[in-house]
């Protein structure tokens, strides 16, 4: 890992230069405190300040719909890339982000690799972006507010300039081929880095106690929490598509037209009514508050199992987002009897 500084001003400069790498993807604001992450070719549309955009970064390794398989004429299937995204720089990835991508990898290329997923990541650049927390935000109580691996750069605003981390080869070789913008850091970074450190750490506002969370989960599983939340919950899917973790899909086939038939992957989510549905019509969880519950233990209990760590990031997608106003914080609070 090596360090740097670079001058604010040189920033244009410097998105310009990563356009080498791939296509440049930045966060846009499409409306007040509205952004979106969207494939920019002027640098200053790029407001990597943004603390969410409407759909998370993983629409960036797998489309929300593409089409798998093609077959024309009545001939044989034919693979379609339609997912290909080629060479891709993702600029204003946060630390969240950034463990969520690790945590992506964990789930499509561990023990299946999912070829779809794996050919959009190996061109996939990251460049972290250092942010300041809302009240949306408890990465700090998952342990994401910070990350030392799984990027390639990442620049931390310090005023005027920018302490910039290189984390891999490749941003290795993308600071050396542009090393007019880059100096190294002082000691004045260094102290600088730390009480920005301190700033933020006073920021977090919302905090999740996860000690020993897995175990409460399964202690408390007929908690009457899970009715409460279940009444409350729509189950419209609204916190799985915006979360940068939820790995949920499904595979259809379709016919547009007489002479042609395609197999269709689309992102699902294990709220919807009819994702457990089987071959005969059972429904493994038909009741809201089972689905509901399903989804929470997945991320804090289930998921840590498997891998030894948790599913969610603490990025406060699923609260700022949910209709009816259910808040994952609160309700651990509740199933702890907190409140």
């Amino acid at each position: 890992m090596q360090t740097f500084r670079m001058n604010a001003s040189f920033l244009p400069a410097f998105l310009e230069a990563l356009k080498k790498w791939g296509t440049l993807v930045a966060p846009v604001e499409r409306g007040a405190g509205t952004f979106a992450l969207e494939v920019i070719d002027d640098v200053s549309l790029a407001r990597p300040e943004a603390l969410r955009t409407i759909l998370p970064f993983k629409k960036l390794l797998l489309k929300p719909r593409f089409t798998m398989l093609e077959r024309r004429d009545g001939g044989p299937a034919s693979e379609v890339f339609d997912n290909d995204m080629g060479p891709t720089v993702y600029f204003g990835a946060h630390a969240c982000d950034v463990h969520a991508l690790e945590i992506l990898d964990l789930i499509y290329m561990s023990d299946f690799v999912d070829p779809y997923y794996r050919r959009n990541r190996e061109k996939l650049t990251v460049v972290g972006y250092g942010c300041m927390p809302d009240e949306y935000c408890f990465c700090k109580s998952v342990g994401t507010e910070t990350v030392e691996r799984g990027f390639d750069v990442f620049l931390t605003p310090l005023g005027e300039r920018y302490l910039v981390t290189v984390c891999s080869a490749r941003g290795d070789d993308i600071v050396r081929a542009n090393a007019e913008l880059f100096e190294p850091a002082s000691r004045a970074d260094t102290r600088d880095y730390l009480q920005r450190l301190e700033e933020r750490e006073r920021r977090f506002t919302l905090e999740m106690d996860v000690t020993d969370l897995p175990y409460v989960l399964e202690l408390k599983r007929d908690d009457p929490v899970w009715e409460e939340v279940g009444k409350k919950c729509l189950c419209c899917g609204s916190c799985s598509m915006v979360c940068p973790t939820c790995a949920c899909f499904n595979v259809v086939d379709e016919r547009p037209g007489l002479d042609r038939a395609v197999r269709v992957r689309t992102w699902d989510a294990c709220l919807y009514r009819d994702y457990a549905v089987v071959a005969g019509g059972h429904n493994f969880r038909a009741d809201r508050a089972d689905r509901v519950r399903n989804r929470y233990y997945h991320k804090q209990e289930a998921f840590v199992r498997e891998f030894g760590k948790p599913s969610c990031v603490g990025c406060g997608r699923c609260i700022e987002n949910c209709p009816t106003g259910i808040n994952v914080v609160e309700v651990f609070k509740h199933v702890r009897g907190e409140l």
